[in-house]
């Protein structure tokens, strides 16, 4: 018979053996899945054309490949509808379809982050951005992968809209030039 001291300390080795291939195997996982999720951010200030002045209140959107492709369609479904409605009018006067693009580009993009709350919930406000009183917007935790940032904004009483592709590659933070708007 062995002293209950021994028996106590062997009982004690047993069970810190046991623990530490299961503490070994947790903190294996917990690294791994830190390692698999890369994230950048994107960053950039709405600026007015023509201007250095800062838009205000622009609405921002980072479209993942799913929501890009939803925008696109739309957009294309939108312009052959207004195509053959107002095909005699667009023969008449070119510079009409203009005003047309830009509709069916302000339609689609407010369809698209509608679909985007209703699929993402909670979870679409980090896709979803007004900008600050200054332009500035950012998007953080964004994982790795191609987007399309849409930015909507009124100027001068009328809507304009930029759009540029976005490459997230790396955890340094992206600076996005929005250029000329493209209606």
């Amino acid at each position: 018979m062995k002293p209950l001291g021994q028996e106590f300390n062997e009982a004690k080795l047993e069970m810190s053996v046991y623990h530490w291939p299961v503490f070994a195997t947790g903190l294996s996982v917990l690294l791994a899945l830190l390692q698999a999720t890369h994230a950048g951010t994107v960053v950039g200030v709405v600026k007015l054309p023509d201007s250095s002045k800062p838009a205000q209140a622009a609405r921002v959107a980072l479209l993942p490949p799913k929501y890009t492709e939803l925008w696109n369609k739309q957009m294309q479904t939108r312009l052959d509808n207004y195509w053959e409605l107002f095909k005699p009018e667009f023969a008449a006067n070119k510079e009409h379809f203009t005003d047309f693009i830009r509709a069916a580009q302000l339609e689609s993009l407010r369809s698209v982050t509608s679909t985007m709350r209703r699929d993402l919930g909670d979870a679409a406000s980090k896709l979803l951005k007004e900008s600050s009183a200054t332009g500035q917007f950012e998007f953080t935790g964004i994982p790795f992968g191609t987007y399309q940032l849409l930015v909507q904004a009124t100027v001068n009483g009328r809507e304009v809209i930029w759009s540029k592709p976005v490459e997230v590659q790396s955890e340094v933070p992206i600076f996005v030039d929005l250029g000329k708007p493209v209606s």
